[in-house]
Parts: structure tokens; C-alpha cells; sequence
């Protein structure tokens, strides 16, 4: 019985020191995990953190326009349904027409042919003419 007892307390010295083993290894793999998380984040920071400054260096310069140009000429071939609203006279509707008109005819061969746009009269082309380009 004495023998048994001895192999026995053997057995679960060696099982301890097995099932030690493996917390242990088991913690140092977690502690290289969490090492490599946090650089992988780290990492992953910065790169956000370029991308970010990218993005408001570019939002922060100003858009150029296609609708005007330094004079604050409108190039009827080009606006856009936004930038045609910026015309005395022209909502939403009208602007549409206009690059409904655009499309169909080719683009405008002269700021006379505005007037030619259903709803553009002979007043807001007045209005406008000044600011009308090609």
C-alpha cells in the first residue's frame, strides 16, 4: 500500500507539473497575443490617423467649380443641377431642364439657345447673360 501511495503522489506530482506546463505556456502564448494585438493597433492608428489628415487637407481646399470660373462665368456645358441653381431665376426643375436639354441637343452651340430651354424665358436669359459661357 505504501508503494501505490508513493506512485501515486508521483503521478499527481507529474500531473501538476504537466497541467503547470501548460497554464504556463498557454499564458506566455496570450501574452504574445496580446503584444502582437496592440502593435497590429498601433499600427492600425496611425495608418487611420494619415487617412484622416489626407481627408481634411482635401476637404479643406476649396472645390473647383466647373459652373464658374475666376470671372464667376457659368458654362452651361458643364454645370451641374447644383451649380445651375446658383442663377437668377433657376430652381431645381429648370436646371434639370437645361442638362435634359444639354444631353439631347449635343451641348449648347451659343448662350442664345439658353432661351430655347422649356421655362427660360426671355427674362431670366436677360437676367443671366452676363454670366453665361460656354
Amino acid at each position: 500500500m505504501h508503494l501505490s501511495m508513493n506512485l501515486w503522489k508521483s503521478k499527481s506530482y507529474i500531473f501538476i507539473i504537466l497541467f503547470w506546463s501548460l497554464i504556463s505556456s498557454s499564458f506566455v502564448q496570450a501574452q504574445s497575443f496580446d503584444q502582437n494585438f496592440k502593435e497590429w493597433k498601433a499600427k492600425q492608428q496611425m495608418y487611420d490617423q494619415k487617412l484622416s489628415i489626407q481627408h481634411a487637407s482635401h476637404s479643406s481646399v476649396p472645390k473647383s467649380s466647373v459652373m464658374t470660373d475666376s470671372s464667376g462665368q457659368v458654362h452651361l456645358n458643364q454645370a451641374n443641377i447644383d451649380e445651375l441653381q446658383k442663377l437668377k431665376g433657376i430652381g431645381e426643375k429648370k436646371a434639370q431642364a437645361i442638362i435634359e436639354y444639354r444631353q439631347k441637343n449635343g451641348g449648347f452651340k451659343n448662350i442664345d439657345e439658353f432661351k430655347s430651354v422649356k421655362g427660360i424665358g426671355p427674362a431670366i436669359f436677360e437676367k443671366n447673360k452676363a454670366r453665361l459661357t460656354l
